[in-house]
């Protein structure tokens, strides 16, 4: 489609899986930024495509764990 892009919902949880309001995400550098920024101040983190609610980056304690690729930006 013409002028479509692509959006993803940014989720900020929990230990208990409660979850705050969902940020919308458009790029792969504003998705990375987001996760490096939240991932100091909450559990887990969800980037999930909203039409089917998959998940494409998961963050837990500060590490990232999906997907594979991206676990090379995980620092000690």
């Amino acid at each position: 489609m013409w002028g479509c892009v692509r959006m993803y919902k940014g989720y900020c949880m929990d230990k208990y899986g409660r979850y705050y309001s969902p940020v919308t995400l458009k790029e792969a550098k504003e998705i990375y930024d987001y996760c490096q920024l939240q991932k100091h101040f909450h559990y887990e983190i969800r980037i999930v495509e909203p039409t089917d609610d998959a998940i494409v980056v998961q963050v837990i304690e500060g590490m990232f764990v999906f997907p594979e690729e991206w676990k090379r930006y995980n620092t000690v």
